[in-house]
């Protein structure tokens, strides 16, 4: 397995590298090769400290000439499953907050997954807002499965869709339900999906920090994210908060397996990869045929 220090914001350039940072048109999902971005941003537990250091993540994609870039898990304001404390924040205030980054997107140019909290009624959702390189907030993907550590701070939400933004069809799985769901994202694809954002939060369980991608003496999650991306034939793109102690690498995996792009574990800063979408066949899903597979149940008694 490659070293971090080997592939450091590599750019897996499949055709001459043109800039390809642009308005956004309909998915074009052919042979062109289309910039992507995942950030890693500082852990940050208030809006205030949170909002510049997202902003700075999109506009350094965009000077990178990405087309779209995916911020971690509860970028804004921080994920609540850190050593700090993260004060309430009221709807009204992330709403703002996420519209201020949506806006710096737009003035760079560029389309953004921005991740956060959601105040609902029932409790906070976590949630990924979906901004096209204009400023259109164009949907959002709530977390549907929920960490069981997670259970006393966030709710669960509902639905899920694919996004056609920046020449791409994609779907977003937040976290936990990326690692342990593979169902989710196999819907994902099966829908159409030829990148699968995975905006997440994962730390090791003694603090420090890995050396290798997907070595064995690692966490889970970034292996279980390499699976995704063989057994869907599809761009697995994940984005982590650069914590002291970050267990699962801020990278882009290729349909074969191969990691494209990647920043140290525990660094601030940005990873680019070139994707084509054609290269994302999805064969490996589309051959699933759950009519032959799955358990038959007897019919149930009357």
């Amino acid at each position: 397995m490659p070293t971090m220090h080997d592939t450091e914001t590599t750019q897996a350039l499949a055709a001459d590298p043109a800039d390809a940072r642009g308005g956004d048109a309909e998915p074009a999902d052919d042979g062109a090769p289309i910039r992507i971005a995942v950030a890693s941003t500082p852990p940050t537990a208030t809006l205030e400290e949170a909002v510049p250091a997202a902003i700075a993540a999109v506009e350094e994609a965009a000077r990178r000439g990405a087309r779209i870039v995916c911020l971690p898990e509860t970028a804004l304001p921080g994920h609540r499953s850190q050593p700090r404390a993260v004060p309430e924040v009221p709807r009204a205030a992330v709403d703002a907050a996420v519209r201020a980054v949506g806006d710096a997107a737009a003035r760079a140019g560029i389309a953004a997954i921005v991740g956060a909290e959601r105040p609902t009624p029932a409790g906070r959702e976590i949630v990924a807002h979906v901004f096209d390189a204009g400023g259109t907030e164009v949907g959002v993907q709530a977390k549907t499965q929920i960490d069981p550590s997670e259970e006393a701070d966030y709710v669960p939400g509902a639905g899920r869709r694919t996004f056609a933004v920046a020449g791409l069809t994609f779907g977003i799985a937040i976290c936990h339900e990326a690692f342990r769901y593979p169902e989710i994202s196999r819907s994902l694809v099966l829908a159409g999906a030829r990148v699968l954002f995975v905006p997440h939060w994962v730390t090791t369980d003694d603090g420090s920090l890995p050396e290798r991608w997907c070595d064995a003496t690692s966490p889970y999650n970034e292996k279980a994210l390499l699976v995704r991306a063989l057994e869907n034939s599809v761009y697995v793109a994940q984005a982590n908060v650069a914590s002291p102690d970050q267990g699962s690498a801020t990278c882009i995996v290729g349909p074969d397996g191969r990691l494209l792009a990647s920043l140290p574990y525990g660094s601030v800063g940005v990873a680019v990869a070139d994707v084509v979408p054609a290269r994302a066949d999805r064969r490996i899903a589309l051959r699933w045929a759950p009519e032959r597979s799955l358990v038959q149940r007897p019919p149930s008694r009357p």
